[in-house]
């Protein structure tokens, strides 16, 4: 009941948090695509993510009016999806909805790994250590794909547990459901899942005679039906592409290469998404750390992201938890998850490490039994320490940065870790109290900027000082300032005449306001 208790407290809060967080980045051409697929049966805006999650997400606004509207690219199908209803708000609200199932999903796997390896006490510490984390809270609340593909890895690697245990049919059945959901929700899962799964079969040790195999159907069936049991060819151009990204690829035989891509597969929008993430990896992503930035970030980005996005409090109980031999399977997978992020060079938010932080939950929640054993009121220290940090966080889940960040949080992570978006309804507020009537900005905004009541405003030009009120958000002037000056060959950052003036504020986390008389 206590578990019950703490998750429905979390989902409260999640859902508390819909109306002041601003459409954030990638929530608009998540609801494109999964309208896309919901409405007119296809799903060609962008295979580069699994439907599933998306179509979660898509449900809700399609219940509530929400329709395709056939526009050229996602990022304007998306806010034109949301503005086809009578309440825009409440159709961003409704896709957001779509995601919380998934948190659902993962705290009840947490209770029940939980309860299985430190006991029903355990496992309360457990679910209230996941619902208190505030990477969760904000991602959860979101119409992204982070939370679910957190819930389907660890609702897949639980379910591979019981099945190595006994492998009946039933728990076959069950471990290729849930190796279904982790597949259908993010290709990152195709990286996590072998490995973890390989160390798993390490620590089990299990024979293999007699075992139903079942679960290879199951997945196979599941997965081939969420993409309407299509079956052709891929879209993608491999052998073209691969020629011109030089490389490994480019050594394969043109011709095994178009037979690769011309050869008729079950879902070969599966085929699509992967070669479309290889794509984007091989193209690089603008990251920012440390003062620093790179198209193909660094191998310690994750390790750093963690140690400043988790409480303290939580991080103290995971080491204490290397203590306990009875997290020793959870402390594994986090190791190997950890192991297997470090070379991507996808480095634009903690976000991507959300299939970590169920497992490490369960250690941490180890290091609370291992401590209440020797040290009581430390272990009652650190469990308030981390709920006041997430109570203090609310609504600002998004921003979170635990006290090792210092005041200056942008001196370490920008994007999804503290500017997507989320604090463009505060800047509107802000604007209209000081009475702005024009403005020069340069937010990071993918939303219909039109819904959130802004005076009359123009693009802060990269290199062209202007006058009068400014607002720049940290990932415009610390992630898209760098790759204009590399793209125009300069030393000097695009927005870099601002350091010459003092912010007369600070919106939310995210955006600085600035008067230029």
């Amino acid at each position: 009941m206590l578990c019950l208790v703490l998750v429905l407290a979390g989902a409260a809060r999640i859902v508390s948090t819909y109306r002041g967080i601003a459409q954030t980045s990638d929530e608009t051409p998540n609801i494109a695509c999964g309208m896309q697929y919901l409405d007119l049966g296809r799903y060609d805006y962008g295979a580069f993510h699994p439907p599933l999650a998306r179509l979660a997400i898509a449900f809700g606004p399609y219940l509530y009016g929400a329709r395709s509207q056939h526009k050229p690219d996602r990022w304007q199908e998306g806010n034109a999806v949301l503005d086809s209803t009578p309440r825009p708000a409440k159709a961003l609200a409704l896709a957001r909805l779509g995601i919380l199932p998934f948190f659902l999903l993962a705290s009840a796997v947490v209770w029940l790994w939980g309860r299985r390896l430190v006991g029903e006490w355990g496992a309360v510490a457990a679910v209230f250590l996941f619902t208190n984390t505030p990477a969760v809270l904000a991602h959860a609340g979101l119409a992204t794909m982070d939370m679910a593909v957190g819930a389907g890895v660890c609702t897949a690697l639980y379910t591979f547990t019981r099945w190595l245990e006994e492998p009946t049919l039933k728990r076959s059945v069950l471990f290729g459901a849930g190796l279904a959901l982790a597949l259908l929700t993010k290709f990152s899962s195709i990286l996590l899942l072998p490995v973890c799964c390989a160390a798993l079969v390490v620590l089990y040790r299990p024979g293999w005679r007699g075992r139903n195999w079942a679960w290879i159907a199951v997945a196979f069936v599941l997965v081939w039906g969420a993409y309407r049991f299509s079956f052709g060819p891929m879209s993608e151009h491999v052998a073209r592409d691969a020629a011109e990204q030089g490389g490994l690829w480019a050594r394969i035989p043109q011709g095994l290469l178009h037979v690769v891509e011309s050869t008729p597969v079950p879902a070969p929008r599966i085929l699509d998404g992967l070669w479309q993430v290889h794509n984007h990896i091989e193209g690089g992503h603008t990251a920012y750390l440390l003062g620093h930035n790179s198209f193909h970030g660094w191998w310690y980005f994750f390790p750093v992201a963690l140690a400043v996005k988790l409480p303290l409090g939580l991080l103290l109980l995971t080491c204490a938890g290397a203590f306990s031999r009875k997290v020793r399977v959870p402390a594994v997978l986090c190791a190997a998850m950890v192991l297997v992020n470090l070379p991507t060079s996808l480095n634009i938010g903690v976000r991507y490490m959300l299939p970590l932080f169920p497992l490490l939950a369960l250690v941490a929640a180890g290091g609370v039994v291992w401590l209440w054993e020797r040290q009581r009121m430390a272990a009652a220290a650190l469990l308030v320490w981390i709920a006041v940090s997430a109570a203090l966080a609310h609504p600002d889940y998004i921003a979170y940065f635990n006290e090792l960040a210092g005041s200056h949080p942008e001196r370490i992570l920008v994007d999804s870790d503290l500017d997507w978006g989320q604090d463009m309804r505060r800047l509107a507020a802000e604007l209209n109290r000081r009475h702005v009537a024009y403005l020069h900005m340069a937010c990071m905004y993918t939303g219909d900027d039109t819904r959130l009541g802004l005076p009359a405003w123009d693009g802060l030009e990269p290199y062209r000082p202007v006058k009068g009120w400014v607002a720049v958000s940290y990932t415009m002037l610390k992630n898209y300032a760098w790759m204009v000056a590399r793209q125009q060959g300069r030393s000097d950052l695009a927005f870099a005449w601002l350091d010459g003036y003092q912010p007369v504020g600070r919106v939310g986390r995210s955006i600085l306001l600035y008067y230029i008389p």
